[in-house]
């Protein structure tokens, strides 16, 4: 008996909507890119409760006789494309007759529709892949489809969904997609009966990026248009001051589809370059519009990614296009002045390190001053892995001459403190003994610098790294917490609040954690529409750039995914990672006052993520690695 057997059509249908219909998003993009197809110029979205109960999509576009209708639901079913030669020249945004079919396989499925010319829709309700009934209706010109139940007769696939909240999120974020791909449509959605995005069509393309990105993003930004080999790109860059911690804003739309493509995101590293610091992302929404034939739109099955035919032109065409917008910052060179004609190398797997900072001269040995500050750490938990170990007999090592005290050098700029001391002292009580941390970090005795984010101390058990950046977190995030058990959290009220215009999808995750926010000491309130004011940060907070600090942590969070018991703890750890500026080198007495002040909080040896804030290399490894 063979082995081997053709697949039920309902399981097969079932197993297509798998690979296309992800989560109700999806049933969202395909819907709303058929209307487009379809000619519409006006096209609503409703859901409920992250589309699992419901999702609708209302459009205006040219709609279906009944048998068209009837034929929709067949697998493979299009009017996108007829023959071979079109699927290497696709125009449309759907074309391969699975999106409707796959739905209606996993859900309860209505479709309403109607073209201008007839004077009766047709109505056909499906249940999870199978018509119960196909009706005369009456219904305005274009299509209504509704959605309900979905993946209804899929239980262990509708476990997978996330929340509601986070399902609605993923819908906006499709439909800002959506939104900036066609400004020529009039667009909106409404998740619970709540309006939250319409987009008025415009000629203006600047105005829609601002009405869907916010002023202040757009306000950052600089037009790109260049056009060469049949390759146009046009849209917006944010200048280099003003870019994100994720990749999560760099839009693209090619052939009016948004869609992701490591080429092109390859070119805008490439055309920043030096422009931006390791780890930080320009925005973008860049426009490419090229021949059908020269990009594959069919190599990923919810359509996410493509393709080029000549991926090194196409990423060579978009640096070209940001370099030149790049010289029109003040300063900036012609932009006629320059002319890119070499082709970038294919995009490296990992980006590359940065270059080594330059040697400096090592100051010489300071001691460390008396006694630290009087601090308040309750008495910490124990830390075995880091307690140093008697040395061995010293008397073979040569003793080491008094270390002239430094601290006044006159290459040392004076910087602001990490710690307030009136604050300190006045709100931290003095522990009644010092605890094992303290003794263990007040013998070091500092050494030097290593480029400008570590220094070098020697220790009783050999020599310690100290990550300045990490230390910096360890101790703004314990200032949080503490401030938050003791339910006596301090701001520092700012002298002019400071705007936040966001997107829509991040005004709404903001909107949603205000309470975890306040509960540390961020004062934020709504100010209309997508915007926030800044009132107030945490006393311990020493980020002077409070709006991109904002911004820094709400896209950390974002890219999260936490309880809401740990909300609070959360927004304190993003807080603590956004905290630290970049800053010239330290003076000895800051480094100093930054060592007692980490001695002082109950994990001093990693950082609120979890990494070390320091490295101990013991004599005895120095000794091995020498002697071979």
């Amino acid at each position: 008996m063979s082995n081997i057997h053709i697949l039920p059509s309902d399981v097969v249908s079932r197993i297509a909507a798998g690979e296309v219909i992800e989560r109700p998003a999806s049933v969202v993009k395909e819907l709303v890119e058929n209307a487009i197809d379809a000619g519409a110029t006006r096209i609503r979205v409703n859901a409920e409760q992250g589309g699992q109960r419901l999702i609708q999509v209302i459009d205006n576009g040219s709609g279906m006789g009944r048998d068209d209708a009837l034929l929709c639901l067949e697998t493979h079913a299009t009017s996108k494309i007829t023959e071979n030669a079109d699927v290497g020249q696709i125009s449309t945004l759907g074309f391969r007759g699975e999106a409707i079919p796959s739905i209606a396989a996993v859900s309860r499925f209505v479709l309403q529709t109607r073209r201008p010319e007839d004077d009766i829709g047709t109505e056909i309700i499906v249940d999870y892949g199978a018509i119960r009934d196909v009706r005369p209706c009456g219904c305005a010109p274009g299509t209504h489809i509704r959605v309900s139940q979905l993946f209804g007769n899929l239980p262990a696939r509708r476990k997978f969904l996330k929340s509601a909240d986070t399902e609605d999120s993923h819908i906006e974020e499709m439909m800002l997609n959506l939104a900036l791909a066609r400004p020529d449509l009039t667009i909106s959605l409404h998740l619970n009966g709540r309006e939250q995005l319409r987009a008025n069509a415009s000629a203006d393309l600047g105005q829609r990026v601002a009405a869907l990105l916010g002023k202040d993003t757009y306000a950052a930004m600089l037009p790109v248009s260049y056009s060469e080999n049949g390759i146009t790109v046009r849209g917006f860059i944010t200048k280099p001051g003003f870019t994100r911690s994720s990749r999560r804003e760099q839009r693209i739309i090619v052939n009016g589809r948004s869609a992701a493509a490591e080429t092109i995101f390859f070119a805008i590293r490439d055309a920043y370059d030096t422009l931006v610091t390791r780890g930080r992302y320009p925005g973008t929404v860049l426009y490419l519009d090229l021949a059908p034939e020269r990009v594959d739109v069919n190599v990923h099955p919810s359509k996410r990614e493509v393709r080029f035919r000549e991926p090194r032109e196409v990423s060579a065409i978009v640096a070209a296009a940001l370099r030149r917008a790049l010289r029109s910052l003040p300063g900036g060179e012609d932009p006629e002045s320059t002319r890119v004609v070499s082709l970038p190398q294919p995009p490296p797997q990992v980006q590359a390190e940065p270059p080594l900072p330059p040697t400096r001269q090592m100051p010489l040995p300071l001691p460390l001053p008396p006694p630290p500050r009087p601090t308040d750490a309750s008495p910490p938990q124990p830390w075995q892995n880091l307690q140093p170990t008697p040395l061995p007999d010293d008397s073979s090592r040569a003793t080491e001459p008094a270390a002239p005290d430094v601290s006044a050098a006159p290459d040392q700029q004076p910087l602001t403190p990490i710690l307030d001391d009136a604050t300190t002292a006045a709100s931290v009580p003095s522990p009644p003994t010092p605890s094992p941390q303290q003794g263990v970090l007040n013998a070091l005795r500092l050494c030097g610098h290593l480029g400008q984010r570590h220094i070098l101390a020697e220790s009783p058990n050999g020599l310690v790294v100290i990550d300045l950046r990490a230390a910096q977190q360890r101790i703004v995030f314990e200032r949080l917490l503490k401030a938050l058990n003791s339910h006596r959290v301090q701001t520092q009220p700012l002298l002019l609040p400071v705007t936040l215009n966001l997107t829509i999808d991040e005004a709404r995750f903001l909107r949603a954690r205000l309470d975890n926010f306040a509960d540390l000491g961020f004062i934020l309130e709504p100010f209309g529409g997508n915007s926030f004011l800044v009132t107030a940060v945490p006393a311990s907070f020493p980020n002077s750039d409070v709006g991109k600090a904002m911004r820094d942590i709400l896209d950390d969070l974002r890219r999260s995914i936490v309880s809401s018991r740990q909300n609070t703890i959360h927004v304190a750890q993003a807080a603590s990672r956004h905290a630290i500026q970049a800053r010239d080198r330290l003076t000895n007495q800051e480094i100093q006052a930054l060592i007692h002040d980490l001695a002082a909080t109950a994990m001093p040896y990693a950082c609120p993520n979890g990494k070390p804030t320091m490295v101990n290399i013991t004599y005895a490894e120095l000794e091995k690695r020498f002697m071979g």
